[in-house]
């Protein structure tokens, strides 16, 4: 289970998650000089999105056994994760105009959903070699 590369990318695709729900996404200095930062706990969709994904990657890793399943839901993750970038970047955009902003930088948080993309990638791509592979070896059979 552990053994194989996607369990590992599939893992770190659901701590990128789980780090992200906590960390800011955006951090603005308001015309009155009041710093405020963007978390995605501050949008109860984007929140609930961004644990879902990761609790999804979590459980996919376990669905070894059926690879069919494990990348069918690797890909809907994939889809998910690039609508939760889209709407991070909707709540942010809606935050500026919506205040008066001096000075608005985006954190370390705001790549953590293009990481889970890429990490949700890479297993899918790991998934889809072991199965064709399957396939070939019992062609020779």
């Amino acid at each position: 289970m552990l053994r194989r590369i996607q369990s590992v990318w599939l893992l770190l695709a659901a701590a990128c998650g789980f780090v992200m729900a906590q960390l800011p996404v955006f951090e603005a200095t308001l015309a009155s000089g009041i710093i405020q930062k963007i978390n995605p706990a501050g949008s109860l969709l984007l929140f609930a999105l961004i644990i879902g994904i990761a609790c999804l990657a979590a459980v996919v890793v376990f669905l070894y056994k059926n690879r069919n399943l494990q990348f069918k839901l690797s890909v809907a993750a994939i889809v998910l994760a690039v609508a939760a970038i889209v709407i991070q970047v909707a709540q942010v955009e809606n935050y500026k105009t919506a205040n008066t902003i001096t000075k608005g930088t985006y954190q370390w948080g705001a790549l953590l959903p293009i990481a889970m993309v890429i990490f949700l990638f890479l297993a899918a791509r790991a998934i889809y070699k072991d199965e064709k592979l399957i396939k070939s070896l019992d062609r020779l059979r």
